[in-house]
């Protein structure tokens, strides 16, 4: 067993994305960058999953409509329109991200009701021409900000472009669940969603803390915490997985979790935990924290012979969810890393299906792309594990 792999056996998991600690409730409650949250009609879910399928369901799509989705894409992005009988159809993306016009133009729109439109990895996209185009066409424009909880484009918040927005709060949140859902159309209501029973309550509570002892986040606390978590019945592996893993990445697991949307789940109320965390964590600290990985992140793999940032700087009006880093020849390395235990993911297991399109980065970007975490939860100790073992397997 190699040294590096040892060292990590001996030290607190890397969390993938932010756990509750200490630290949660520190610094400023609001943030100079616009947050979705703050959106005048917001409604909170459990998912951003759950998100997309209530926007669905807002707008009457079903069996016979189709949904335009970028071929670069989670599959749990693409499974709340299978769940309503609706047919995805996959168009282009170009270098950065954005939608190919040209395309779009040479194509058959009939029946075409929505398009999702994504700020991948928190990095704000261009809205104004797709706006002007959806409203050319009578298309509806869900703004996909599950990777962008803040920013702002062309002089207005993310979430304020689509008719509908989705966002997701465990992404930026130490929460276990969570999603939310604006609204910038009039006239159009809410799917009903149920009451969450008082022992999910519970539950939800006792996990976001349990997470926190498990990644060693309460200092002087984690020992005593641990032996009361441990009379819990809460797989502390299972747990852990929601913090160190990527759910929707293959990494040597046959898992298609992320294929499918449970319904009923989708149809509850937040539970209140999440829903406190949400309001009131607060968020200068997340922003600066993950501005401040993301620039260590550009530093430290500009000169890489192998490896490259996908982009040069960080946008001033934006807090990223993960760093993109092309990856020349990432395999084996890949694999290497999460076997590891280091909470790197791809997006290598798109929908079925998924056409060829020329010109098209979405299949080039789900190959060669690594998403590293940047989140505000990561230590220094963390953050230079990430850097030193991600440059020994592209060395």
């Amino acid at each position: 067993m190699s040294a590096s792999i040892e060292n990590q056996k001996v030290r607190p998991p890397i969390p993938r994305l932010p756990v509750l600690g200490w630290n949660t409730l520190e610094g400023a409650r609001h943030s100079t960058i616009p947050c979705i949250l703050e959106h005048a009609a917001i409604k909170f879910t459990t998912s951003g999953r759950a998100s997309i399928l209530l926007a669905l369901e807002m707008l009457g799509i079903k069996a016979g409509d189709k949904v335009l989705v970028p071929t670069y894409h989670c599959p749990t992005m693409v499974a709340p329109i299978v769940a309503l009988g609706a047919k995805p159809v996959f168009y282009p993306i170009n270098a950065v991200g954005g939608i190919d016009f040209d395309w779009l133009a040479q194509q058959d729109l009939l029946n075409i009701r929505v398009i999702l439109a994504a700020h991948f990895f928190g990095l704000p996209q261009p809205m104004g021409d797709l706006r002007h185009w959806c409203d050319t066409h009578q298309i509806i424009l869900i703004e996909d900000c599950a990777h962008a909880l803040f920013g702002s484009t062309e002089g207005r918040p993310i979430g304020s472009w689509g008719d509908l927005a989705i966002a997701s709060l465990s992404k930026f949140l130490p929460v276990t669940e969570g999603g939310c859902l604006t609204i910038n159309i009039p006239s159009t209501n809410m799917p009903a969603q149920t009451r969450t029973g008082v022992l999910r309550q519970i539950k939800a509570a006792i996990d976001i803390v349990h997470l926190g002892t498990i990644f060693k986040r309460f200092y002087g606390l984690n020992t005593a915490l641990a032996g009361t978590f441990s009379l819990v019945n809460t797989p502390r592996k299972k747990l852990r997985n929601i913090r160190s893993t990527n759910e929707t990445t293959s990494a040597g697991v046959d898992n298609l979790e992320g294929f499918s949307i449970d319904v009923p789940l989708s149809h509850q109320a937040l539970t209140l935990p999440c829903r406190w965390l949400a309001k009131h964590s607060p968020r200068a600290r997340i922003v600066e924290q993950r501005r401040k990985h993301f620039a260590l992140f550009l530093k430290a793999f500009a000169d890489h012979p192998n490896v490259r940032p996908l982009v040069k700087s960080l946008p001033e009006n934006c807090a990223p969810y993960v760093f993109p880093l092309w990856v020349a020849d990432p395999d084996p390395g890949y694999l290497a890393l999460r076997e590891m235990g280091i909470p790197l993911s791809r997006w290598d297991r798109p929908w079925p299906n998924v056409p060829i399109i020329a010109g098209d980065q979405g299949g080039l970007w789900s190959h060669h792309i690594l998403q590293l975490p940047c989140h505000q939860d990561l230590s220094p100790e963390d953050m230079g594990i990430l850097v030193r073992e991600i440059r020994r397997a592209y060395h």
